[in-house]
């Protein structure tokens, strides 16, 4: 008896050392984390190992994979129409829509299909005005489903980081449910495992922002061809 008792309260004072020391990596991961962390902000998600957190991770990733798709593609098309009018790299989306207008000298026309906007030329327009309106009908090619995509990506991300704020604490009840084997073992990949924790949480609870910023860039830009052309 006086043995089992023994075996109690070393496994109680074992699971509370574990407690204190995972409670102390969660106060230091995000710091140790930001000064790893180069200037541009890391928007990827990661697996932990923990079947309970991935399983919410792999859906968080899912829904990043489409929403750092649209913005890639917002990213490249503006760069693109920069490059092609040469201007700044402060100019915003709608001062080159406007240059391209002025440029184009009233040689553009605009196409409706199905709602998308498109441009062409009705006329020999320079290269860099050519090249100008390939940026744009690139992107208001995958406007429309960029948004549906965005508005998803934004709901989704809601529910999922009300689930993933509370993984901190689920992470000391998966360690503590494998026993003492289980413990020991889990506790050298305990930091790793809280780092990845508190890079993916921070990641989803960015991404309703991160969707709603794109997708209405995305819409005032489609708003803006059909008005100015």
């Amino acid at each position: 008896m006086t043995h089992s008792r023994n075996g109690s309260r070393s496994r109680s004072r074992f699971t509370l050392l574990l407690v204190a020391v995972l409670g102390g990596l969660m106060v230091a991961g995000p710091a140790d984390a930001k000064k790893k962390r180069s200037k541009k902000a890391n928007t990827s998600i990661t697996m932990t190992g923990v079947k309970s957190f991935d399983k919410v991770f792999r859906e968080a990733k899912t829904a990043n994979k489409k929403l750092r798709a649209a913005e890639a593609d917002l990213k490249s098309s503006r760069k693109a129409l920069r490059s092609a009018l040469g201007l700044s790299k402060k100019s915003t989306y709608v001062q080159g829509l406007n240059e391209l207008k002025r440029r184009a000298d009233g040689k553009l026309r605009l196409y409706l299909n199905n709602g998308r906007p498109t441009l062409k030329a009705t006329d020999a327009v320079p290269s860099g005005v050519q090249d100008g309106i390939d940026a744009i009908n690139e992107l208001t090619r995958t406007i429309p489903s960029s948004i549906r995509n965005l508005k998803g990506v934004a709901t989704s991300s809601t529910k999922m980081f009300k689930k993933a704020k509370r993984f901190p604490s689920n992470l000391r009840t998966e360690l503590g449910s494998q026993g003492i084997d289980g413990l020991l073992d889990l506790l050298f990949k305990a930091p790793r495992i809280t780092r990845k924790t508190v890079r993916n949480v921070k990641v989803i609870g960015g991404m309703p922002k991160r969707a709603g910023k794109t997708s209405k860039e995305l819409a005032l830009i489609s708003t803006t061809v059909k008005d100015i052309f």
